[in-house]
């Protein structure tokens, strides 16, 4: 099991602003981040123009024809952000009177308010929900839970998941040798590895990029595999072991493909920029993914990423929306806002509005599709699971055995369906490392 021995660190502390310049127009990928000066400060909220009223539409937001929703909340689905870089965020779950349930993106109600906490997506299979049984007798639960699922399956929302996901992790480590490592594995001791460019720009968004890395020592178990004692800090590094700042971090996250990363420091959340520069003052609360304490009652713990070049973001209990170059391109003025990477919720008087960012829409997984790869004439989504008695199953560039093969799967690897082809009905587009291919459906088994 890994053992944490948190130290004592002097940690500088950053002002937060009153209030922040809003950026005049939408930030796009294809922007420079902003360095420190661009980033919003206590000098310049001084002569910034005083915040609208929170009945009127946020400055930059388009409105859309969507319901206004009455909800107490709506929050992002939590997922672990180091197997979801960019997860299934086609869903919030949201509260009325303490009680939480599940809903599309869209407004459309799954599940009514019911589960104690907020829901949360099962990482190792999308769309397989958490905690929605969780206040009912067990005598109660699993006919509940099979009268439930027939529905999801139905309407195509996935399932509802009681079992626990088994502890997997990922993550980077700073070793008396100077140098870093990854160590993973599956709830007790884990496996050193050299990080990989592939590695580097999964989680830096650059070969030569920063990752949130700890520092320990190795506690050797047996079969190469060990325990770290960590001093339960974050330094971004790169893998040469070099620091991006001065600064140490209680939680951080990785930057992926984004411009800006989340990292909690005297309580606080500030959002660096890719060369390890902290970009907005330390000032944010956590907005996602519950902490449950020992009373039953829960607490946010984690500031939320961008997704497309966008996050929610709070600071004395008001929500605004944070663009890629470290401005709140939504000052924080709401009593409440979510962003899926296409369409944001804000909570007005009168209850939850819709609205879109001019020029900005979710990113499609198939727009990666690359042109080898024969296109699905249907589009689906599910998931399943490699099924093939020890051996790997090919992966090919289109449906059937006469395509080439781009690729071979381990068996009980879990895989995200994509599409089917009309001519070939036996063979669906899958996804597995970043690669997409084509495999038959007899080497698979459905999750649903």
């Amino acid at each position: 099991m890994k053992r944490m021995v948190c130290a004592v660190m002097a940690l500088l502390l950053t002002g937060c602003a009153a209030g922040q310049v809003q950026s005049s127009a939408p930030v796009t990928d294809g922007q420079p981040a902003a360095t420190p000066e661009t980033a919003a400060t206590a000098e310049t909220a001084e002569s910034a123009a005083a915040p609208a009223p929170t009945t009127a539409p946020p400055q930059g937001l388009v409105p859309t024809d969507a319901d206004v929703l009455d909800y107490d909340d709506i929050r992002l689905i939590a997922y672990e952000r180091a197997f979801q870089p960019y997860p299934e965020t086609d869903y919030y779950t949201m509260c009325k009177d303490g009680l939480w349930g599940l809903m599309r993106s869209d407004g459309t109600e799954v599940l009514p308010c019911r589960a104690p906490q907020p829901l949360v997506e099962c990482f190792i299979e999308g769309r397989r929900w958490h905690g929605y049984q969780d206040n009912l007798p067990w005598d109660e639960m699993l006919a509940e839970e099979k009268r439930i699922n027939v529905l999801l399956r139905e309407s195509g929302d996935g399932m509802l998941c009681a079992a626990h996901d088994g502890g997997t992790y990922l993550e980077f480590v700073y070793l008396t040798d100077y140098k870093v490592y990854t160590y993973s594995g599956s709830m007790g001791p884990g496996e050193l590895a050299a990080p990989t460019d592939e590695d580097m720009l999964l989680y830096s968004g650059r070969v030569d990029g920063y990752v949130p890395v700890q520092t320990g020592v190795t506690e050797d178990e047996g079969d190469d595999h060990v325990s770290i004692i960590s001093d339960g800090q974050y330094i971004y590094r790169r893998r040469n072991g070099s620091a991006a700042n001065i600064y140490h971090y209680t939680l951080a996250d990785y930057f992926f493909d984004a411009t800006l990363a989340p990292a909690e420091r005297d309580g606080k959340w500030v959002y660096l920029g890719t060369m390890g520069e902290e970009v907005t003052p330390v000032c944010y609360d956590s907005v996602y993914y519950t902490n449950t304490s020992g009373d039953g009652s829960f607490l946010f713990r984690r500031a939320a990423p961008l997704l497309n070049g966008y996050t929610p973001v709070s600071r004395s209990g008001k929500f605004g929306l944070l663009d890629r170059a470290g401005a709140e391109y939504v000052p924080c003025t709401y009593d409440g806002l979510v962003w899926d990477g296409g369409t944001a919720w804000v909570k007005l008087d009168d209850g939850w509005h819709q609205y879109t960012i001019p020029g900005v829409t979710k990113p499609d997984p198939l727009d990666d599709l690359p042109e080898d790869i024969t296109a699905p004439d249907t589009r689906t989504f599910s998931y399943a699971r490699v099924i093939t008695e020890g051996g790997r199953l090919n992966l090919r560039a289109g449906p059937g055995t006469e395509y080439d093969i781009v690729g071979k799967i381990p068996e009980y690897t879990s895989l995200r369906i994509y599409g089917s082809s009309n001519t070939a009905p036996a063979w669906v587009l899958v996804q597995y490392q970043g690669q997409f291919g084509w495999t038959n459906l007899d080497y698979l088994e459905r999750s649903y």
